[in-house]
């Protein structure tokens, strides 16, 4: 049996314990929802998850574990008669998110949405109840949990909480601490892993990613001052070769090897397959969970050894060592040679990506050689849940509304010092004027867009402007 106990000691783990909890006291109460058979399907009202008040939000084994309907399968559907030989968590090839048998019967919610941009929020949420039984459909539109992450966003999403009023970081016993990572709140994780089916793959433009296209005023006194000397106007499109990207928790992304210019070996196994990439979809316990080795996000992949598998150490988040229960370490530290990153546990660190072209073949690795580190936040968001540009790619050209600015809003003017502003931009540095396209980057696709940067491109803003990155912090 897998040992939750000792993951719930943990310094960093769900707060199981009554004095855990952010009002002090356990406010768990099942059959307060709404609907028949609520204490039956465990259902619990929105309101003692936070929703409206902050101070009931709680954790309790059965708001993730239906206790009268689990079983030992890797699939939800799967006949408990025939238990699976090891394990509940199928980590091979061809991977999915389809929900297994610890989480039958539990209840969950689907974000439904009106908009694709990023910051947009859902428009209602279905909730999810019940057992389908043997056999059930996996769809999502199912009226049962059929996948992890509806488990997981009943909590983690403004279903249990007011968007304007999230949860703080620190709230509850072990908790990451407010200030990690230059967040202070929690960040609504429906909005960021939406999947819109028109972004997937690599489109052309879009226009509904939350990128901005249109005019740029600087150092205009009024909106109707005419242009010319301090009032300096120009126009961006960072909507061209542009889309919105996301880990596949919630559906694939449909950027396969040949989109990306990838191969197998930009991934480890069981991401890289060339059947897989861009079709499988992941479970949040991917990514968070107790601490994993460094090549891996399977809790039983012993050090030292080949071995891996499915028994034993459990999977799922319930507790770690690294802040925001995650596998590995993510900071603003984090880079290729970070020996337990989060990233590098499913990415290759040296391995060529979309990101290459310009005569320089793989520029992560051009970059390294230059600079000689180059550390993740510098160039992608601090939250890679989703984001509005593709590749998690920051624009200090383009901050806006998820930094409490206007659209279009430049940043890091003038100076070498990296930006930060929680929860998604963490000691970041980069500038994109226009937006690549896979295996065809080049210098002069990044730098300042204009005033009030420096307005230099290329090799020369990167090395030699008063907004270079030759010496980042």
């Amino acid at each position: 049996m897998p040992n939750i106990k000792d993951d719930f000691s943990l310094a960093r783990r769900m707060p199981i314990k009554s004095g855990d909890q952010q009002g002090g006291v356990e406010k768990h109460d099942i059959g307060t929802g709404t609907g028949a058979q609520r204490g039956k399907d465990f259902v619990e009202s929105p309101a003692l998850l936070g929703k409206g008040n902050l101070g009931n939000r709680h954790v309790e084994c059965t708001d993730c574990h239906n206790p009268h309907r689990v079983t030992r399968n890797r699939l939800f559907n799967a006949s408990a008669a025939a238990p699976d030989a090891a394990g509940t968590h199928n980590h091979a090839a061809g991977h999915t998110n389809i929900a297994s048998g610890v989480l039958r019967g539990s209840y969950g919610v689907q974000p439904l949405y009106g908009g694709a941009a990023f910051g947009t929020l859902p428009t209602a949420y279905d909730v999810k109840r019940g057992d389908g039984g043997v056999g059930a459909s996996s769809a999502v539109g199912s009226s049962w949990v059929t996948r992890e992450y509806q488990v997981c966003l009943k909590c983690h999403s403004d279903y249990a909480y007011d968007d304007n009023s999230r949860p703080s970081l620190g709230d509850s016993g072990g908790g990451t601490p407010s200030g990690t990572n230059g967040m202070t709140r929690y960040t609504n994780q429906a909005m960021e892993f939406q999947a819109p089916a028109g972004h997937k793959g690599l489109p052309a433009s879009t226009s509904d990613s939350g990128a901005y296209k249109g005019p740029i005023r600087s150092g205009c006194a009024l909106p109707t001052t005419p242009c010319g000397g301090s009032c300096v106007c120009y126009n961006v499109d960072f909507q061209l070769r542009n889309n919105r990207s996301w880990h596949p928790v919630m559906d694939n992304t449909g950027r396969t090897h040949a989109i990306r210019g990838t191969g197998i070996g930009a991934w480890r196994a069981p991401w890289n397959g060339t059947a897989d990439v861009g079709t499988q979809t992941m479970y949040c316990s991917d990514c968070h969970g107790s601490n994993t080795r460094a090549d891996s996000v399977d809790p039983n992949c012993v050090t030292g050894t080949t071995g891996c598998g499915e028994n034993g150490a459990p999977w799922g988040p319930h507790g770690s060592t690294n802040n925001f229960i995650l596998k590995g370490v993510w900071d603003a530290s984090t880079s290729n040679t970070t020996a337990n990153a989060l990233c590098l546990k499913c990415h290759q660190p040296t391995a060529s990506s979309a990101f290459s072209g310009g005569g320089r073949g793989n520029l992560h690795e051009y970059h390294r050689d230059k600079i000689g580190r180059i550390q993740c936040t510098w160039c992608h968001m601090a939250v890679p849940h989703g984001w509005k540009n593709r590749s998690f790619l920051v624009n200090l050209n383009d901050v806006g509304t998820e930094a409490s600015l206007a659209p279009g809003t430049q940043v890091r003017n003038r100076t070498t010092a990296g930006y930060t502003n929680g929860p998604y931009y963490l000691n970041a540095l980069l500038k994109i004027r226009t937006f690549g396209t896979s295996g065809s980057w080049s210098d002069t696709n990044c730098g300042s867009a204009g005033a009030p940067g420096n307005g230099q491109s290329g090799r020369d803003w990167m090395r030699d402007s008063n907004e270079n990155c030759a010496n980042p912090p």
